[in-house]
């Protein structure tokens, strides 16, 4: 696992340049008789080249009655936002970076975040899960690659189209996950990520060439190595596993009424173990890949 796997799935990650249109992308139909919905594999950030997007994301958008995405970004631009992401990404009993990670991984630490121009001291009362965090946007901004995302697209365009909206998570929800994951795992957490860091804009091309084909077994691929250690392990199942479970609860709730969602969400939530798509229709729902026609 590396530190770009943690970025793809908390709204901080995916990009390549492309421009090919493929046959088949990353919506599906879920229906059962005559209820349906769509659901929409993201990444969440993209260079202003990948647009537009592939037709079939309009396609699902323009038969939906409700947007739903992970969370509420509009609250992303309230004030009260710095303060509550400073409770969760700092630590709030006087512990720092040096005191949670051995002194080897705090020097490499602090050299990776030097090549990005990112003072590390300033960020020593912060959890390791931030501080990655904030390399990776700095790492994407130094490729070209932290545009607007899927999800971002859609919130706005939604918005001005007036459709109603949705959300599966709380800020507070994604915060509190997002930025403890590491927690007991800290030297091994940063030592993993750090090892990587210099493979994110490979990783990232994969990433979204897999994405655009709808190719979840490459989607899946790529988080095949999260399960080769205990911290991969736990990062899965937190971050991608129960989410999905939870997902799919209300995901079944939707499909009970007669409208009819959008529902976006990170694509490596569609791959994999435990992904929303495969558990959905062993509740007895059929999946149909859009393609373009």
């Amino acid at each position: 696992m590396n530190i770009t796997k943690l970025c793809k799935v908390i709204a901080l990650s995916i990009a390549l340049f492309s421009s090919a249109i493929y046959a088949k992308s990353s919506v599906w139909q879920v229906s059962h008789g005559e209820q349906q919905l769509f659901i929409g594999g993201t990444v969440h950030l993209l260079p202003a080249s990948e647009f537009p997007l592939p037709a079939e994301f309009s396609k699902a958008y323009k038969q939906a009655d409700q947007l739903v995405f992970e969370v509420d970004m509009a609250k992303m631009e309230d004030p009260s936002i710095g303060p509550m992401v400073l409770g969760y990404a700092m630590y709030q009993d006087g512990r720092t970076l040096p005191e949670v990670i051995s002194q080897e991984n705090f020097h490499r630490l602090k050299h990776a975040a030097a090549e990005l121009g990112i003072d590390i001291n300033a960020l020593a009362g912060f959890k390791p899960d931030f501080v990655l965090v904030q390399m990776m946007q700095f790492k994407l901004q130094q490729l070209g690659m932290a545009g607007e995302g899927v999800d971002k697209y859609f919130f706005t365009k939604g918005a001005q189209d007036a459709k109603d909206k949705a959300f599966l998570e709380t800020l507070e929800q994604q915060f509190e996950l997002l930025f403890s994951i590491s927690d007991g795992y800290e030297d091994d957490w940063l030592e993993q990520n750090l090892d990587q860091l210099d493979e994110t804009e490979h990783f990232m091309q994969a990433t979204l060439t897999a994405w655009r084909h709808g190719d979840r077994t490459a989607l899946a691929e790529l988080t095949s190595d999260m399960h080769d250690t205990e911290v991969g392990q736990r990062f899965y199942q937190r971050l991608l596993t129960d989410r999905n479970k939870d997902w799919v609860e209300q995901i079944d709730a939707m499909l009970q009424t007669s409208e009819v969602e959008f529902v976006l969400v990170g694509a490596l939530h569609l791959a994999g173990p435990d992904n929303v798509l495969d558990l959905l229709a062993e509740r007895g729902y059929q999946i149909r890949q859009l393609s373009a026609e």
